[in-house]
């Protein structure tokens, strides 16, 4: 493998059918299933500072280990009880594409353990394309604005090492703005695009708390920092999978405003946008928005997940090909026009 051969996941989602491809890409997931046949196969999940690609690993796959540190010396095998642990793991990878129902797929048929001091996870993961110190200023602006209870409250809540944590954190493991200082992105699009909407209400004669909706968008993802790790990649913790980040964040919230001596009405209000901000019950609320400030949240809220997911789906596709794979999570393709 030399450098000048090597692709990153946005050149290798270029490529035509039947085309190969080498690449260094870091593990975000492997799972492990069996084809109609009962052989074992592996779905897996690379990422790189371009993007992110699900391949499928057939059972003629070559499996290596290099993780010695001498590129030099030959590759050997690679134990089965290894290939288990990869998650996090930067991985030199030779695939080819393949056409599958109309859409291209990606294969993986040599895959080599590299030496993680040499080639460490995080040269290869993406971080938020916008500066943390532009988030942190947009972030101060917005509390800023607000009155002295609310901005307070948020003050004291978004401090010390939470705030460590939530200026870091991804906002997902996939999907959207899964990335370092992801979250705090994707906090602020949210919180930028509510308060629009609210002010807007308000010109419309609408009675709306622009305050309350500031402070419920900058919290509406509070529980994503125990339900997500930032390791070498973003993963879902344990917490996360069997209670989801909405339940999470309403206890953690509760505990916070309790400390900060929050207003009554202020802490309810905040707490009903914390617990709706997913607009459904099928969608993981367990209420649904009841009051126009969590309504506006909400539509924020998964407005800015559709956007992100459409400039992700068509950001790599030519004039001749504008139209996005089918994309699972919002249901549709997605058109560059």
């Amino acid at each position: 493998m030399t450098s000048n051969t090597l692709l990153t996941v946005a050149e290798i989602k270029k490529l035509q059918s039947g085309e190969t491809f080498k690449g260094i890409f870091v593990v975000a997931s492997l799972y492990q299933k069996s084809d109609k046949n009962g052989k074992p196969y592996y779905e897996m999940s690379v990422t790189d500072s371009t993007g992110t690609i699900d391949a499928k690993i057939w059972s003629d796959a070559a499996w290596f280990d290099r993780s010695g540190g001498d590129m030099a010396a030959p590759a050997v095998k690679m134990p089965e009880e290894n290939i288990k642990n990869l998650v996090g793991k930067t991985l030199g990878i030779d695939g080819k594409t393949a056409e599958y129902r109309s859409q291209l797929q990606f294969n993986f048929n040599k895959l080599t353990l590299l030496n993680q001091d040499r080639f460490p996870a995080a040269q290869y993961l993406p971080r938020s394309p916008i500066a943390i110190g532009d988030l942190e200023s947009r972030f101060e602006a917005l509390v800023g604005a607000c009155r002295p209870e609310v901005a307070n409250l948020l003050r004291s809540i978004f401090s010390g090492t939470l705030w460590s944590s939530f200026r870091d954190w991804p906002a997902a493991v996939s999907h959207h703005h899964a990335y370092a200082n992801g979250l705090l992105e994707h906090t602020l699009s949210v919180t930028d695009c509510a308060k629009s909407m609210a002010e807007s209400f308000v010109r419309a004669g609408y009675d709306i708390d622009v305050d309350v909706v500031v402070a419920g968008a900058l919290l509406h993802d509070l529980g994503k920092l125990e339900s997500y790790k930032i390791g070498s990649v973003p993963e879902m913790t344990l917490e996360g999978a069997v209670l989801d980040h909405v339940a999470i964040g309403y206890s953690r919230f509760m505990e916070l405003a309790e400390k900060a001596n929050a207003p009554q009405n202020v802490k309810l209000q905040l707490a009903h946008i914390l617990l709706s901000h997913h607009g459904l019950r099928e969608y993981g609320s367990p209420v649904l928005p009841a009051t126009p400030e969590a309504l506006i949240v909400s539509s924020a809220d998964e407005l800015d997940f559709k956007i992100f997911c459409w400039q992700d789906s068509t950001k790599d596709l030519s004039e001749e090909q504008p139209i996005s794979q089918w994309h699972t999570p919002t249901g549709r393709r997605f058109w560059k026009r």
